[in-house]
């Protein structure tokens, strides 16, 4: 007993390291285009330190996370990094640059999963509500303003953050580099507002209502359809979770009438809102007319994304050493472009960067953590599914299909599926 209380209190540094992990996550895109323009480029591996000194101390402590997915990843890695600096690229730099993210940054997922507790999930998950209303607010001055403001401003201070969305607007980035960030952002507090309302935890009315309306009041702004599926997606995934009984059965039922009413209000009564629900609209009517229909404008491109890099994988050489050429930072070391060497998504880069058999590997061994999780999930009794089948809304496909070459969706990916694991892990014990 004593042991365990001593290794909950050396796990203070760890926790503290993952927090810094989370804030640097949400704030650095904020560091590179506002704060320190000049250190955009250095920053964009900001929390690799705080990774290393998270994993050296989990060492130090004997936390458990060593497992399979860890070690084969790491082998993986290791092979594409020789066979890319041996046969391949041979930059260094850039090798090293792809290597981080599974030697670096995906052990954190059971470092989180290891050492969070309950308290420390819904900590994070009263954080996030509470950021959520400050990025909202970033998100309404970036969509007003002119893309030369001070608030739209670039990388490096240079140009402007903003995306080509519809009728004249852009899509607002908030604190992050680039729109796919902000996405992620929304969908993982998607996962506790939907967790707060369906749930019996504590949490401040004042803070959960507020961070309601902020999230429904941003969703148009984003012009993402990205954000907007994903949210809906994390919705049937907290519903199902929820639905133990037909008392909770009516409590979802009158979530979701709240939620429709909320924002029939601010469609009526907010110009910018319902501005932003044009644009949002608009971009899916281009999206759907180049794809084929409304529901293909979302899921086509997650299905394309799927199939197409599988049946790709199958034409590859069997060893390919462009390891790290597939992320932007490496594309712009090599070739001074940032503009995509090998495939714009994830298992394409993947396949592309390693070949058929690492590749492939890694390809599979990720779609076998996504399917291990979900089942753990959905084998937890019912009393205590809401928690991991929520946040499997959105963890099943940023380890599937999560674009983890580009900064912020690596980070967002790290913590989410880490939550996922310590929340699995924490049903586990109730159990026991």
């Amino acid at each position: 007993m004593k042991d365990s209380i001593a290794n909950i209190k050396n796990y203070k540094s760890i926790k503290i390291a993952i927090w810094l992990y989370f804030f640097l996550w949400i704030f650095e895109g904020a560091l590179r285009k506002w704060v320190l323009p000049g250190l955009a480029t250095p920053l964009l591996i900001v929390r690799d330190p705080v990774a290393i000194f998270i994993i050296i101390r989990a060492i130090y402590l004997n936390v458990n996370f060593l497992n399979g997915y860890v070690v084969f990843s790491s082998i993986i890695t290791i092979l594409a990094l020789i066979i890319t600096l041996t046969f391949g690229h041979g930059n260094l730099f850039v090798g090293i640059y792809g290597a981080r993210i599974m030697l670096l940054h995906f052990p954190l997922i059971f470092i989180i999963g290891a050492v969070f507790t309950k308290d420390d999930i819904l900590k994070m998950g009263y954080a996030l509500l509470a950021l959520n209303i400050l990025m909202t607010l970033i998100v309404y001055l970036q969509f007003i303003s002119p893309q030369s403001a001070f608030i739209n401003r670039g990388l490096g201070g240079e140009g402007s953050a903003g995306f080509s969305g519809a009728m004249g607007y852009f899509r607002p980035p908030g604190t992050f580099s680039f729109i796919t960030g902000l996405a992620s952002f929304y969908i993982m507090v998607s996962v506790f507002v939907f967790y707060f309302w369906l749930s019996k935890e504590r949490v401040s009315k004042i803070l959960l209502y507020t961070s309601t309306l902020a999230l429904i009041f941003s969703l148009p702004l984003t012009v993402s359809r990205t954000a907007v599926g994903g949210v809906i997606l994390v919705g049937v995934f907290a519903f199902i979770g929820s639905a133990t009984s037909f008392k909770q059965i009516m409590k979802v039922a009158f979530t979701i009438c709240a939620l429709f009413l909320l924002f029939a209000v601010l469609q009526s009564t907010t110009s910018v809102f319902n501005i932003g629900t044009e644009v949002f609209m608009s971009r899916v009517d281009t999206a759907s007319g180049q794809s084929g229909g409304f529901e293909q404008s979302f899921f086509s491109r997650i299905l394309g994304d799927f199939v197409r890099p599988i049946v790709n994988l199958l034409n590859l050489p069997l060893f390919v050493g462009k390891l790290g050429m597939g992320t932007n930072a490496g594309a712009q070391m090599l070739s001074g472009s940032n503009s995509f060497l090998i495939a714009e998504d994830e298992l394409g880069r993947v396949g592309g960067e390693q070949g058929l058999i690492l590749g492939g590997g890694l390809i599979l061994l990720r779609l076998i953590l996504a399917i291990n999780l979900f089942f753990k999930s959905i084998k937890l009794p019912q009393e205590n599914r809401l928690s991991p089948l929520t946040f499997c809304g959105t963890a099943l496909y940023l380890i599937t299909l999560g674009q983890w070459a580009q900064p912020s969706m690596l980070g967002c990916s790290v913590l989410t599926v880490g939550l996922l694991v310590a929340s699995i892990n924490m049903n586990l014990k109730t159990d026991k």
